[in-house]
């Protein structure tokens, strides 16, 4: 369930959100072009592939889906961007990037996929939340070997 928020005239949401696939890796290979992306020292790409199915009575409102945060073992906290420079779909998923994706009716389903760059130093934890920061969904990490 999503918060309202009255200031956005957003109403609250509910909905059944799965996991479909997660992927992580240092460096990615864009298929359509050869070029090849390296992850940051000390980082490595995360891409996570939802589908969520709009359980509710109004349309459901995605944003949580475009702003993250991580959460390492010994505490440290980071907010996370979108990484433009890779397409998980290179990573063999499947979706748009949910910032591209509308937002579901009741019933209604969207499929997407959220490419992040975490640190690869240690186990953490990614968290989405809603406009209220409730958190909604969390997904566990651990550095590649």
């Amino acid at each position: 369930m999503t918060s309202p928020s009255d200031l956005l005239d957003i109403p609250g949401g509910f909905a059944d959100i799965t996991l479909v696939s997660i992927k992580a890796a240092r460096t990615v290979t864009d298929s359509h072009t050869g070029s090849t992306v390296n992850a940051e020292p000390g980082k490595q790409f995360v891409c996570l592939e939802f589908k969520i199915k709009n359980t509710g009575e109004t349309k459901f409102d995605t944003y949580p889906f475009a702003h993250a945060d991580w959460t390492g073992k010994d505490g440290e906290v980071q907010g996370l961007g979108h990484v433009l420079a890779i397409e998980c779909e290179d990573l063999g998923q499947q979706g748009d990037v949910f910032t591209n994706q509308p937002e579901p009716g009741p019933g209604q389903f969207v499929r997407g996929t959220i490419p992040l760059s975490v640190p690869s130093t240690q186990s953490g934890r990614i968290e989405f939340s809603d406009r209220a920061d409730v958190p909604l969904v969390y997904v566990e990490t651990s550095p590649l070997r």
